[in-house]
């Protein structure tokens, strides 16, 4: 199976269901329009790599998830952690983000410490 933004998109939409962030939310985070995240999550439009990046730490991903050939989509991250507020302002999300990416590196340095 050959990655496309279609295939992308799925798995970022799937992420963003499972961390129970509304697309306006995410769309705050990256400082775009709404309308952009369902173009993302469809495939229509291209997603850079930036923001790809960006929503992968939002979402506690590691980025080869979404760019993995396999359909991966049905795996839960090892840091996941779901926010369910209304109200998160674009600095929450900044710290969410923030937090997973951290916890996520924590793991990784974790596990390389291990073996």
């Amino acid at each position: 199976m050959a990655v496309t933004y279609e295939s992308i998109g799925k798995k970022l939409k799937k992420a963003r269901e499972a961390t129970g962030f509304t697309q306006s939310q995410v769309a705050t985070f990256l400082g775009v329009h709404r309308e952009n995240i369902s173009y993302f999550e469809t495939g229509s439009r291209q997603i850079d790599t930036i923001s790809l990046s960006k929503l992968a730490d939002l979402y506690g991903y590691a980025l080869s998830f979404f760019l993995d050939a396999d359909d991966v989509s049905d795996q839960i991250p090892a840091m996941a952690a779901a926010f369910r507020a209304n109200d998160l302002t674009a600095e929450d999300l900044a710290t969410i983000a923030w937090a997973k990416k951290f916890a996520r590196n924590l793991s990784s340095i974790e596990k390389l410490l291990g073996e």
